[in-house]
């Protein structure tokens, strides 16, 4: 899995620098291309670009334990018609965001909830 940093206000790496796969830019956006899977912690920033990469993947939300508070946006950057369906620890599903979408997920400390799914024209 390649990252590749977007943006980064106040910090020392510069728009479009590629990080190591352990890198993580809190503010920042975190790129990836999944080839499996993805459980999400602290170390991620709070919005992630993803393309599943020729397949459904689950992307299992921070244990809520460690996410009051938490606003999670995820956009789905697929080339086809490929879900990144959002889970809790527990596995359930939160929501799904298809290609074309991002969704916003919110954690009360208690529990994850999805605040809502857009349509986005990505380029």
């Amino acid at each position: 899995m390649s990252t590749t940093l977007l943006n980064v206000a106040a910090d020392s790496y510069g728009v479009g620098d590629t990080l190591a796969a352990n890198e993580r830019i809190p503010g920042g956006v975190y790129l990836a291309t999944l080839a499996g899977n993805v459980a999400l912690d602290a170390t991620y920033p709070r919005m992630l670009k993803l393309d599943p990469g020729g397949s459904a993947r689950d992307v299992t939300l921070d244990a809520v334990a460690t996410a009051d508070g938490l606003v999670r946006v995820i956009v789905n950057g697929a080339d086809a018609a490929e879900n990144l369906v959002c889970k809790n620890v527990g596995g359930s599903t939160i929501g799904t965001v298809n290609q074309n979408e991002l969704g916003v997920f919110y954690c009360d400390g208690s529990t994850w909830a999805l605040l809502y799914v857009q349509t986005i024209a990505l380029s």
